[in-house]
């Protein structure tokens, strides 16, 4: 019965997340203005209610630069934006007009879909997470060798959320996809790294059927907020 829960959810997590879009704006911010960004979102989305997926506001850790925070607004495009409220032009306005105050430069931005997710929509033990943008030359290769290694390292896993996607509009230098994989902190991420090499001959069959890749950045990401 548990294996059953367990693969019900997976199955659940995958069709719920496979049915969203996202949009990405990265940003660098000011020196020291973190907390005043949060406090402004709190106050603009903190009690949002969304039709689908939500917003989540993170810390670009390690090889972000020049970014240092973005935010990811993400959902079914069928069913798009908040429910509990009708947000006026004027009202976005003048949160954008205080938000640039804490913005040094708006740096990036991009656009996609989620294809394939692997975990919990309410994981709070996983707020680090490692990014992963590439080209792949077959998007349906790299889907189902993905896919299959996820299953095969489930074990390893222990539950942290495993995603992959495509970039529709501007791809970061030509990237065509990415990988997002979960972690507890940056310990947690190399540790679980560690883990993962036994893993060899499953390693080597993902590589050898993927198809073309290649690499164009890798960034670590918190999650400050998700609404």
């Amino acid at each position: 019965m548990k294996k059953l829960s367990i693969t019900l959810l997976v199955l659940f997590s995958t069709l719920a997340y496979s049915q969203n879009a996202f949009m990405v704006y990265e940003f660098e911010a000011k020196r020291g203005c973190q907390d005043a960004i949060l406090e402004l979102a709190d106050g603009f989305w903190g009690e949002a209610n969304f039709k689908s997926g939500g917003i989540d506001i993170e810390r670009m850790e390690i090889g972000g630069e020049p970014s240092t925070h973005r935010i990811v607004l993400y959902g079914d495009p069928a069913n798009w934006g908040r429910s509990d409220t009708t947000v006026t032009k004027a009202q976005w306005e003048a949160f954008i007009e205080k938000f640039q105050n804490f913005v040094e430069e708006w740096t990036f931005s991009t656009s996609g879909e989620i294809l394939n997710w692997v975990g919990s929509d309410d994981n709070d033990a996983y707020q680090y997470g490692h990014i992963y943008d590439f080209k792949a030359e077959d998007e349906e290769a790299f889907k189902a060798a993905h896919e299959k290694l996820v299953g095969e390292l489930s074990s390893e896993m222990d539950g942290r959320d495993i995603g992959f996607g495509n970039f529709l509009i501007n791809g970061y230098e030509g990237s065509t996809h990415w990988v997002y994989v979960g972690a507890k902190n940056w310990t947690d991420l190399v540790q679980n790294r560690r883990d993962m090499k036994a893993k060899t001959k499953e390693f080597e069959e993902y590589y050898n059927t993927r198809g073309g890749v290649e690499y164009v950045r890798n960034f670590t990401i918190e999650i400050l907020r998700s609404y």
